[in-house]
């Protein structure tokens, strides 16, 4: 049972590794040859080696392995141990992803820093700088602290900070926004005159969009000012995060939903166990057992790893098999989602799935831990299926990622120039027969990084 609960925790690439260490560690297993990569003359050989075809061994499975454990497993089908693969299914074509460590912001600019023209002094100053610039691409430390810590002027350090300012990605070593901005309009040219003087004289006014009164200040027309808050708006506040770890993060999903051909609605299941390697008990070992001669504490060792491969095993089986039964109760709960997307997905929560499966819950925790599931609607964890109940006016119960969706489709058909407020969105929502308090949407509303209402105006 610990076993099972551990290797339920994994996700796939995970499982796969535990695999292979068990294969290191475990000569009792082996990895067996797929239906698919056995010769025509081999099948009956072969199929001699598998555990479960020798029934009347005393090593064999006991049939109510797993009868009193305490996560109620009698209910699952009773031969999840003894599924033979069929020789008709189509291997994947998978190949382990390679990740590599991605190239840290400090990294570039350290790569950077020599070909910027720096004497001994300088380049000193230039490191305690790179140093101090945040994941964000901003200088975290004052220009004092960095003098101090280096035995230099003030005069000295501004002037190699210009000089790290110069380097990629744009904007980096900024020590607020406004300078980050700055330093990527000096890069723009002439054409940005008018922008860089709104950043540098103006900021209250950029961040209401208003057109009109800047228009004024600077005796210009509106479209002129409209150019150039279009130009601002294509800036990155955040110079380093190009650099961010997670944005090179892959996944694999564990299992698969697709929508059957043929149909528009028909769905099936496929849970990936072709990613990892096929186990089974080592033949040679098992008739060594048996052998008279055998000494004692030969025997007892092959005994202990024989029990603890049969528990393996039937941990992985149990481990496909509960997740399938999960996938199911998804796909039974949320068959809108799948053909239509997010808007359409129902309350659910872990406790509804449980009780289904009569398991604990805790265990459907484990289950969907750190995996993902493909869809027709991409690659996406399993718990985004999971929500919380929102009542409506209707009666009907919608979950919050339905209700945002619905949120996010009446903010994007509003007037740019006339924006809703957050009162005006609670009204339409009504209409759909959605109640929500204006301080749920607000919350919704900035949980979907949606600017409020007079961030969003354009004049």
């Amino acid at each position: 049972m610990r076993v099972y609960l551990r290797l339920l925790h994994l996700p796939i690439e995970d499982l796969r590794q535990a695999v292979e260490e068990a294969l290191e560690e475990n000569p009792m297993l082996e990895e067996s040859v797929r239906p698919a990569e056995i010769e025509e003359g081999e099948a009956s050989s072969t199929a001699d080696h598998k555990l479960n075809e020798d029934p009347d061994s005393e090593e064999s499975l006991p049939d109510d392995w797993g009868a009193k454990d305490p996560l109620s497993f009698t209910n699952l089908p009773p031969d999840l141990s003894k599924r033979k693969p069929e020789d008709t299914r189509k291997i994947l074509d998978f190949q382990e992803t390679l990740i590599t460590k991605a190239e840290s912001l400090f990294d570039y600019l350290e790569w950077q820093a020599p070909f910027l023209d720096l004497d001994d002094g300088q380049k000193k100053i230039a490191s305690e700088l790179i140093g101090n610039i945040d994941p964000d691409g901003y200088l975290k430390s004052t220009l004092e602290d960095i003098a101090s810590s280096t035995k230099t002027s003030l005069p000295e350090v501004e002037e190699v900070l210009r000089k790290v300012q110069s380097l990629d990605p744009p904007g980096v070593g900024a020590r607020d926004l406004r300078e980050a901005l700055l330093i990527q309009l000096e890069r723009k040219g002439p054409e940005a005159t008018l922008a860089r003087e709104i950043v540098r004289e103006h900021m209250d006014l950029l961040a209401k969009h208003d057109g009109k009164m800047l228009a004024k200040i600077f005796c210009v027309s509106e479209q002129a000012i409209q150019k150039a808050l279009e130009l601002i708006s294509r800036l990155d506040p955040k110079p380093g995060r190009s650099f961010y770890v997670e944005d090179a993060i892959a996944v694999t999903p564990d299992a698969s939903v697709s929508i059957k051909d043929g149909t528009d609605e028909g769905l099936e299941i496929e849970i990936h166990r072709d990613l990892i390697p096929e186990l089974r008990i080592n033949a040679e070992y098992r008739s060594m057992m048996r052998e008279k001669g055998l000494d004692g504490k030969t025997k007892e060792f092959l005994k202990t790893r024989l029990a603890s491969g049969m528990d393996f095993l039937k941990a992985i089986e149990l481990r496909g098999s509960t997740l399938k039964l999960i996938t199911e109760e998804i796909v039974r709960a949320q068959p809108l989602f799948f053909t239509r997307g997010f808007a359409e997905l129902r309350p659910l929560r872990l406790k509804d799935i449980a009780e289904r499966l009569n398991l604990h819950e805790s265990t459907i925790s484990r289950a969907i831990h750190g995996k993902y599931l493909k869809t027709p609607q991409g690659t996406i964890p399993y718990k985004s299926f999971f929500s919380q109940k929102v009542g409506t006016e209707n009666s009907q119960e919608e979950s919050q990622k339905s209700i945002m969706e619905r949120i996010r489709a009446v903010i994007a058909k509003e007037d740019p120039r006339r924006p809703l407020s957050d009162l005006a969105v609670v009204k339409a929502l009504k209409d759909e027969g959605v109640t929500l308090a204006r301080r749920t949407v607000a919350k919704y509303r900035e949980t979907l990084k949606i600017l409020p209402t007079h961030l969003r105006r354009r004049k």
